[in-house]
């Protein structure tokens, strides 16, 4: 594996080790019946999946940019 695959595969698991930790918290301090158990694990996992998203999104767009800038013969 290259430095590229290694950083967004450990960031991947950090995201995921947070969104345990962050679902067990919830499950833990947010206990008031089954309706509101599931809502709450709901908007975490949603949470934590787009906050992913973002990062890979943005970590991807810079390892292969759609632009690539075009240097003039004066720099």
């Amino acid at each position: 594996m290259d430095i590229w695959n290694m950083g967004f595969l450990v960031t991947t698991l950090i995201f995921a080790v947070i969104g345990i930790i962050a679902s067990l918290c919830t499950r833990i301090c947010c206990n008031r019946g089954p309706s509101a158990n599931l809502l709450h694990l709901t908007l975490v996992i949603t949470a934590t999946v787009c906050c992913w998203m973002m990062w890979a999104i943005v970590y991807l767009a810079q390892m292969k940019p759609l632009i690539v800038p075009i240097l003039s013969e004066g720099e």
